[in-house]
C-alpha cells in the first residue's frame, strides 16, 4: 500500500473515479495501521480523516487504535446493513419492521462507540433528521438522543 492510500484527498477522487470498485477489498488505515476488509469506497476518506482526528484526540496510541477501530466497524457496518435494507422504503408513521430493527442495533452500537450523527447519516445515506426517527423508534435504554440535536425529520 502506497502513500497515496493515506492521503485523503486521493480517496475522494479515487470514489469518485468511472469504473471505481465499490468495496475495497482490503484497506489498511493511515495512522493506525489497522486493517479493514470490504469497505465501501465512499468511507474511505472519512475513516481516513478519522484516523487523523482520533490521533490527535488521544494521546495513548493503544487507546486510541481500539477507539478507532470500532468506530471504523460500526461505520463499515452500517453501510452494509443501509445498503442491504433501503433505509428510504422505511414508513416512519407504522411499526419498525425487522430490516428498521436491525439497522436500529447497529445505529445504536454505533452511537455507542462515540461516532457522530454526521458520520453515521453518511454511512447510511440518509440525512441526520431520518437517522434521528429511525433511532427513537427502534433503539431503547440509550441516552444517545439527548446528547445531540434533534434535526427536522427529513
Amino acid at each position: 500500500m502506497g502513500k497515496r492510500w493515506a492521503d485523503p484527498d486521493y480517496l475522494a477522487e479515487r470514489a469518485e473515479a468511472e469504473g471505481a470498485p465499490e468495496l475495497i477489498k482490503f484497506w489498511r488505515s493511515p495512522v493506525f495501521k489497522e486493517k479493514l476488509y470490504d469497505v465501501p469506497a465512499f468511507l474511505l476518506p472519512r475513516l481516513a480523516e478519522m484516523a487523523t482526528e482520533v490521533a490527535a484526540e488521544v494521546p495513548d496510541p493503544h487507546t486510541g487504535r481500539r477507539i478507532y477501530y470500532e468506530r471504523a466497524c460500526c461505520l463499515t457496518t452500517l453501510a452494509h446493513v443501509a445498503r442491504r435494507t433501503d433505509p428510504a422504503s422505511f414508513r416512519l408513521d407504522e411499526p419498525p419492521a425487522n430490516a428498521e430493527r436491525a439497522l436500529g442495533r447497529v445505529l445504536g452500537q454505533a452511537f455507542h462507540q462515540g461516532c457522530s450523527l454526521a458520520d453515521i447519516a453518511l454511512a447510511t445515506g440518509q440525512p441526520p433528521g431520518r437517522v434521528v426517527a429511525i433511532g427513537k423508534r427502534t433503539i431503547r435504554r440509550t441516552k444517545w438522543l439527548s446528547q445531540i440535536a434533534d434535526p427536522d425529520p427529513a
